[in-house]
């Protein structure tokens, strides 16, 4: 036995040496831990330190969305809502499933934080492989790569908790899909693309430009690669586009029979009292422009788009410039998917159809990266036939740019990556400009020096405070299960940052029409409305009883005022539901 047992040891030795050996991970991966560890120590600062909540209200309300489908007085995944894409919130549902554990989750709204970080590091691992696959060198890929995930735009927008992150992941990988099947005529490409467009619709509806974009490159791309007669070549252009566009149609038309369904509404985004048309209108702002204003609005959107990326004419001029020399059409689809997303936002602002903010314009970051990166690629892989359709035609052929040797390609990347380098502090100046940044600059700039603040970064700084007092003093009350009555559209933060939510009766509740027509019968004892001014005009209380603000509409005595401390200016009232006996 003891001979067996000394011939087996080595093997045994051999095995754990076997288990341990680990694999170095790709430099792509290595982006993505390292941006996330980044963007989670920055948003843990941001969020649990200084508590700057307000510089992702979005995000903080889709926590609060997440937040009602599990733990509200009537949860039920209808609770989503069906104002804005949904994708964001569900993703958001593990996470708040963990509230008992972690409270700071919900009621710190840290849950959106650590989905927006997590989806920007995956954008930085998008943007790496992509810059990877085109061919460009491993320096110029690391230096490119952090020009993006350092970019001040794309930091903060990783850290508020804000769907941006999430959408601008879904479009790289909608990109890089798309290249692969242009490069390689795999169908897994194209198939690739088409369900992450589907994602991307399911996160923010700015996807439906994308699609537009990617349908007609796609059909373009077959018609001209395919041989035979006209009518062949468009069949085939035809069906690969119905391939690419097909989920995201499905996403369409099921997102919207789902709303007319529950709601009633297959739009609401459009017809909403909560929609897009009724902030603007709330606020004052009309979606009817003249043509000076319309004017006005476009040399502002470029000029912010200019803030981000400086340098955004010039890296047009020389990808065009290259791609014609190299007749290397491939490289072109990247940045018109990009560009078609930017376009959409822009017309949005010129039209007057969303606010005017610096976030929209995001996608200019990506896009600029992307365009340097065909620029600066050592090679160019020639498009693949169609294995049924024919050979492709000569002008999907690579021609390489002869007068420019190894030594100035290396000069051009160092000029490239110094001009994207500057980039970064041009952003940080946009970013804190609150003339460009608005809404977000003034709360960026107290987090710079928290210890002295100004009288605007002090106010910046308590925004949701005076809820969060609302939601302590109803605790306070220890109330029975739906004895309170809140249109949580903006008073969501009362609701999730309370230790008894079901005390609440919201918007979201199946009665709420019910209980919001007769509070008293249906055992309502207290309700809380907003100021009547700005998005406070859209509470369904304040639109039900005119005057619920001012005097309680008829439905019950004032019991406190809660003044907004923050630069919101919104108000709130707590009154006592009159007993009708």
């Amino acid at each position: 036995m003891t001979v067996q047992a000394l011939a087996l040891r080595p093997r045994l030795m051999a095995v754990p040496r076997r288990l341990v050996r680990l694999r170095r991970p790709s430099d792509a991966a290595l982006w993505f831990w390292a941006s996330l560890v980044l963007y989670l120590a920055l948003a843990s600062y941001i969020t649990l330190v200084a508590h700057s909540e307000g510089l992702g209200q979005d995000g903080v309300s889709r926590v609060a969305i997440a937040n009602r489908i599990l733990f509200s007085r009537d949860p039920h995944l209808a609770a989503v809502g069906f104002v804005w894409s949904p994708l964001p919130e569900l993703a958001l549902v593990p996470l708040v499933a963990l509230k008992s554990l972690w409270p700071a989750l919900v009621q710190e709204a840290f849950a959106g934080n650590i989905l927006s970080a997590l989806f920007m590091a995956g954008a930085a691992y998008q943007i790496f492989r992509f810059l990877e696959e085109v061919g460009v060198r491993r320096w110029v890929l690391w230096l490119l790569t952090a020009t993006f995930a350092l970019h001040p735009m794309i930091v903060l927008y990783a850290v508020n908790s804000m769907s941006e992150a999430m959408f601008i992941f879904f479009l790289l990988l909608v990109v890089r899909q798309l290249h692969r099947w242009l490069r390689t005529g795999e169908m897994a490409g194209l198939v690739g693309a088409a369900f992450y467009l589907a994602l991307m619709y399911l996160t923010r509806y700015e996807a439906a430009a994308a699609a537009a974009a990617v349908v007609i490159i796609v059909g373009f791309a077959t018609f001209m690669r395919t041989s035979g007669a006209p009518h062949l070549r468009m069949r085939a252009a035809t069906l690969d586009g119905v391939i690419v566009v097909a989920p995201f149609a499905a996403a369409f038309a099921i997102w919207a029979l789902t709303s007319w369904l529950i709601t009633g509404t297959a739009f609401q985004q459009f017809s909403s009292s909560y929609g897009n048309a009724a902030q603007l209108q709330s606020r004052g702002l009309s979606s009817s422009l003249t043509l000076a204003q319309e004017l006005g609005a476009a040399n502002q959107a470029l000029h912010w788009m200019l803030a981000l990326e400086p340098f955004l004419p010039v890296v047009v001029v020389v990808c065009l410039a290259v791609v014609v020399w190299r007749r290397d059409w491939i490289a072109l689809a990247a940045p018109a998917v990009l560009g078609a997303v930017l376009a959409f936002m822009f017309y949005a602002q010129v039209s007057g159809s969303v606010l005017r903010l610096l976030r929209y314009f995001i996608v200019v970051i990506p896009l600029v990266i992307v365009m340097v990166g065909i620029t600066l690629a050592r090679r160019k892989v020639a498009a693949s036939p169609r294995p049924a359709a024919g050979s492709a035609r000569a002008g999907w052929r690579d021609r390489a740019i002869p007068w420019l040797s190894v030594g100035m390609k290396s000069v051009a990347a160092a000029v490239a990556i110094v001009l994207m380098a500057l980039s970064i502090p041009a952003g940080y100046r946009a970013v804190m400009d609150p003339a460009i940044n608005v809404g977000y600059a003034v709360e960026l700039q107290g987090l710079e020096h928290p210890g002295a603040l100004t009288a605007p970064e002090r106010l910046a700084a308590a925004r949701f405070d005076t809820e969060h007092q609302v939601s302590q003093y109803v605790d306070s009350l220890h109330l029975a299960k739906g004895t309170v009555l809140v249109d949580d559209f903006l008073g969501f933060v009362i609701v999730m940052s309370s230790e008894n939510t079901e005390q609440y009766v919201i918007t979201s509740d199946r009665d709420f029409q019910q209980v919001l027509a007769d509070p008293a019968t249906n055992g309502v004892r207290y309700f809380l409305v907003p100021s009547v001014q700005a998005l406070g005009k859209l509470d369904a209380i304040n639109r039900a009883y005119p005057g619920a603000y001012a005097n309680g509409g008829g439905l019950g005595t004032l019991v406190k005022q809660f003044n907004d401390v923050s630069d919101g200016g919104t108000n709130w009232r707590l009154y006592r539901v009159t007993d009708p006996s």
